[in-house]
C-alpha cells in the first residue's frame, strides 16, 4: 500500500524530514505520484520502521556520551548541508541561464537599435539634401522675380 509522507510519518512515527533524507538516499523504496512523494507501506512492519523503532528503544536505554552525539547530528548536518549545496548549485545554475539569455536579448536589441540609427541617419542626409536643393530652387525663384 502506498502512502503519503504524511500518512506514513503519523503511521510508524518517524519525521517528515527523516523520510525525505531516506528517498533522497534512495534507501525506501517510494514513487512521485502528481508532485507527491509516495512510500511504499507493507503490511510488515518495514526496514525504515525497523531502524526507527531500534533507535528509539536505544533512546531509552542510558544515553550515549556528548561525543558520539554531537557525531551523529553534525553527520545530519552535513546530509542537510549538502542538499542545500545542490540546491543552490541548481538555482546558480539557473541564474546564469537566464542572464545569459537576457545578454542575447539585449545584444538583439542593441544590433536592431544600431540598424535603426543608421536608417535614421540615412534618412536625415537625403531629407537635408532634399532640403537643400529646394532652398536653392526657392532662392533662384526668387532672384528671377527681381
Amino acid at each position: 500500500m502506498w502512502l503519503s509522507l504524511t500518512e506514513y510519518s503519523n503511521k510508524h512515527k518517524v519525521s517528515i524530514s527523516t523520510l525525505r533524507r531516506k528517498i533522497k538516499a534512495s534507501e525506501i523504496e517510494f514513487r512521485l505520484d502528481e508532485g507527491r512523494y509516495m512510500i511504499l507501506d507493507s503490511d510488515e512492519a518495514s526496514p525504515l520502521h525497523h531502524s526507527v523503532v531500534s533507535s528509539v528503544q536505544s533512546s531509552e536505554a542510558p544515553r550515549p556520551s556528548l561525543k558520539s552525539e554531537s557525531f551523529s547530528d553534525s553527520g545530519t548536518s552535513k546530509e542537510s548541508g549538502e542538499s542545500v549545496i545542490t540546491a543552490a548549485n541548481r538555482l546558480l545554475a539557473d541564474l546564469k541561464k537566464a542572464y545569459t539569455q537576457v545578454l542575447q536579448d539585449k545584444e538583439e536589441h542593441i544590433s536592431e537599435l544600431k540598424e535603426e540609427i543608421s536608417d535614421l541617419k540615412t534618412l536625415i542626409k537625403v531629407l537635408e539634401s532634399e532640403n537643400d536643393r529646394l532652398r536653392r530652387g526657392s532662392s533662384s525663384m526668387n532672384s528671377l522675380d527681381m
